[in-house]
């Protein structure tokens, strides 16, 4: 009997030119994604909402394209692991998601009221996941086990480069709404566009997208959970994400509730706190990245960032003025940084099936979202209770570091990874 190939050598080799275009690719995905959620979609809120109810309809409008965001993912990474077109099964589902998400953008941009407004979102949130769902799994697909710590890292630190990018873009389209939304788009035609020249893509071999109904579609996002393994990463990423909301949503409630600043300085604050915490992504997700794939080990490098972050949190719920308050903010970047490293090489080690690759992690994407509608909903009780003590917002991240040891402690049961 002829053995069957490992998963290294079953993959097609790659070159640090295709690892260059995919990071391009998903950095293009990110900063025609973010920008719109950091600045552009407010800007358009507040030119055609009135003063007093712009902050309510960008929230309406920014929870419901959240919500589509948390389904559309692992559905679309259903589809795409079984999609048998001659154009592969990742392909179809990223030009697809292009020209949606173009679509979207375009909306966005002429929009002459809040609802076309709105629904312009959904489009964009339906298409800019469609396409994570087939650029995603490119990572366990393609890259081989011994790059994907550092590739990992390199996808780690596109979100924080396109959040930045986008933001200096659109200091120079502001006045030009569809401007706005399209200049960065074109960073992702760009990235998406090499990227299909070029991916190794096949069609799916085995599933039938006539039998993936509504109920059987319930079963295959459930399925992976199934999987001790999946499971406890998930559960790790997930609390892991719950401390980060509490910390990028109340920063600016911590300064001037508990530090007592003024709300200008306050401002300049948090400008300096989220350049701390991109140098530190970007530079330690690219130092993890190496460090994982020359140890081989994932999960005590999972351990250590999660720590890390947990120290940060700590930190910054004692400080007693700013200067502590950014010590802290830099151990939790410096975390932040280490842990998506590396976290997400874990997960590409770990999937259960290499057939459900780009479904598995659509749901891990869950992982993500969630918690940015969670904690918001559960930071009330928790300041009444510090209310009471007289703690007010340092308790939310008292509670934030309790998250983060949970984090650093779940991901020790993974038995698949080292």
């Amino acid at each position: 009997m002829t053995p069957s190939p490992s998963p290294e050598t079953a993959r097609p080799s790659v070159s640090l030119g295709f690892v260059a275009v995919y990071v391009l690719a998903q950095f293009g995905i990110w900063v025609a994604l973010l920008t719109p959620v950091v600045l552009t979609l407010a800007l358009r809120v507040g030119e055609i909402a009135s003063e007093a109810e712009k902050g309510r309809w960008l929230g309406i409008i920014l929870a419901i394209g959240g919500f589509v965001a948390l389904v559309a993912t692992p559905i679309c990474g259903a589809l795409s692991d079984r999609t048998r077109s001659r154009f592969g099964r990742r392909r179809p589902w990223l030009v697809g998601g292009l020209v949606v998400a173009g679509l979207g953008l375009l909306i966005l941009g002429l929009a002459p009221n809040l609802l076309l407004l709105g629904l312009g979102w959904i489009i964009c949130q339906a298409g800019f996941n469609a396409m994570q769902a087939g650029c995603l799994p490119i990572l366990p697909d393609v890259i081989p086990v011994r790059w994907q710590g550092r590739v990992a890292g390199m996808l780690g630190m596109t979100s924080t480069m396109g959040t930045f990018a986008g933001s200096w873009i659109t200091q120079f389209t502001q006045g030009a709404p569809l401007l706005m939304f399209l200049a960065p788009f074109a960073i992702t035609v760009a990235g998406i566009g090499a990227l299909c020249l070029i991916l190794p893509d096949r069609p799916a071999h085995g599933g039938d997208l006539r039998r993936l109904g509504p109920f059987a579609m319930l079963r295959a996002i459930g399925a992976p959970f199934r999987d001790w393994d999946f499971s406890w990463a998930f559960g790790s990423r997930f609390l892991i994400m719950m401390a980060w909301s509490f910390l990028l949503t109340y920063q600016l409630f911590f300064l001037t509730d508990q530090l007592s600043l003024p709300r200008g300085e306050a401002t300049q604050v948090m400008v300096k706190s989220m350049a701390i915490i991109a140098t530190a992504t970007i530079a330690i997700s690219l130092i993890g990245g190496f460090i994982t794939d020359w140890t081989g080990r994932r999960k005590p490098l999972v351990f250590l960032a999660a720590t890390l972050e947990a120290a940060g949190f700590l930190t910054i719920a004692l400080a007693p003025s700013v200067p502590q308050f950014l010590v802290g903010v830099a151990m939790a970047g410096i975390g932040k940084g280490l842990y998506f490293a590396v976290d997400l090489a874990l997960l590409a080690a770990i999937l259960p099936k290499p057939e459900d690759s780009a479904k598995d992690m659509g749901v891990f994407q869950i992982a993500n979202s969630l918690p940015q509608s969670l904690a918001p909903a559960i930071a009330p009780i928790i300041l009444a209770i510090g209310s009471a003590q007289g703690d007010d917002y340092a308790i939310l991240y008292i509670v934030g570091c309790g998250f983060a040891l949970l984090g650093a402690v779940t991901i020790c049961p993974v038995r698949r990874s080292r």
